[in-house]
């Protein structure tokens, strides 16, 4: 939940651009259920967010092989190009991804600055030239 937050204060409130979709999917991890998704969007509160619900965890169990991590990926943030397409049971790789697990890649825990950085750098990648 604190990534959450410190993600929406580092990047989603000093972004403004209506070009942005963030997906927030949760799931019933440390003992979450649906009827927690009202509050817990609370934390992420920005109009471009949509919140989901993933009581089978199935999400996390896709991406689970495309980041390489040994469980379902669960408490990550994922940036993808606008082209992006999920196509059957293979989800798209990030172009950037971080986490907060004690088990993914170290260099990739959660710095919420360092990801605003990689989600402005994409957002800017898509701007047409003047």
């Amino acid at each position: 939940m604190h990534g959450a937050v410190a993600l929406t204060d580092a990047w989603l409130r000093k972004d403004s651009s209506r070009d942005i979709a963030v997906y927030v999917v949760w799931s019933p991890q440390l003992g979450a259920r649906e009827k927690n998704v009202a509050s817990a969007s609370s934390l992420v509160p920005d109009s471009r967010a949509r919140h989901y619900w993933d009581a089978g965890k199935l999400v996390g169990g896709a991406f689970q092989p495309v980041l390489g991590l040994p469980i379902p990926a669960w408490d990550t943030w994922m940036l993808f190009d606008r082209n992006a397409v999920w196509h059957g049971n293979t989800p798209p790789n990030p172009t950037w991804w971080e986490h907060q697990l004690s088990v993914g890649p170290p260099a990739l825990h959660l710095d919420p600055a360092r990801f605003a950085s990689h989600a402005e750098a994409l957002e800017t990648e898509r701007r047409p030239a003047r």
